[in-house]
């Protein structure tokens, strides 16, 4: 292997490496805030794990996440966070919530047709949800935990050692099927509803990351089939 393709398999498994903590970041992000969570989201480095993980895989459109990322950085006690959480995804009361579920806003069929194909997804590179979170399989959290494993496998396939085409078939399909389409409809609520600048910041960020990225996995697939 020469030097050049070898630069350029270190950038490709650095990108990948980068897009998986960003997908890992936004999982943490939608978790109820506990202590451990919260220990997490304070003092500005929540928002700043985000931008430099950005600065690689999304680097000529980072800027245009800085005024979101903003919103991530708002100073809060943790139980404000709690009750601002607990507010906005769970209760109705004093405001209207969001659900964080894909069945809430894009069914494909039905709801247990939807929790199958999660299933199936999830099943087919080893994965099943943890009996400890007593969560769904359409839980937004649930969702962008599978593109973070989805994004490492490619990371460590990048070298070539391993096929990654498979790997990037499942995020295009996935991203497709299911977060880049109902992650606008869950923003679009998130507006009209919610109050608490830190979601508002968090949806509207998982909303921008994924646009982008299914664009960009669409195009890695496209080569991959062109080569």
């Amino acid at each position: 292997m020469n030097e050049m393709s070898s630069a350029m398999n270190i950038s490709r498994v650095e990108n990948a490496m980068a897009r998986s903590r960003v997908y890992a970041l936004l999982a943490t992000g939608f978790r109820y805030p506990d202590e451990e969570i919260f220990s997490q989201l304070a003092d500005g480095a929540y928002a700043g794990a985000i931008a430099n993980a950005l600065a690689v895989c999304a680097a000529n459109m980072a800027g245009g996440f800085q005024e979101i990322l903003t919103g991530l950085q708002a100073a809060t006690s943790r139980q404000e966070l709690e009750a601002a959480y607990i507010s906005a995804f769970e209760t109705n009361m004093p405001e209207p919530s969001v659900a964080l579920y894909e069945g809430s806003h894009h069914l494909h069929g039905n709801k247990p047709e939807l929790l199958l194909e999660l299933k199936s997804f999830y099943r087919a590179f080893g994965l099943t949800m943890a009996e400890s979170e007593n969560d769904l399989e359409d839980s937004l959290t649930a969702e962008l935990e599978f593109m973070q494993f989805l994004t490492a496998k490619q990371a460590q396939a990048e070298d070539g050692t391993l096929d990654k085409l498979p790997y990037l078939r499942a995020q295009k399909d996935f991203l497709e099927r299911h977060l880049a389409a109902w992650l606008p409809p869950l923003q679009a609520e998130a507006e009209s509803k919610l109050k608490n600048p830190f979601y508002q910041a968090l949806i509207a960020l998982a909303n921008r990351f994924v646009a982008l990225d299914v664009q960009a996995v669409e195009r890695d697939v496209a080569g991959q089939h062109v080569q």
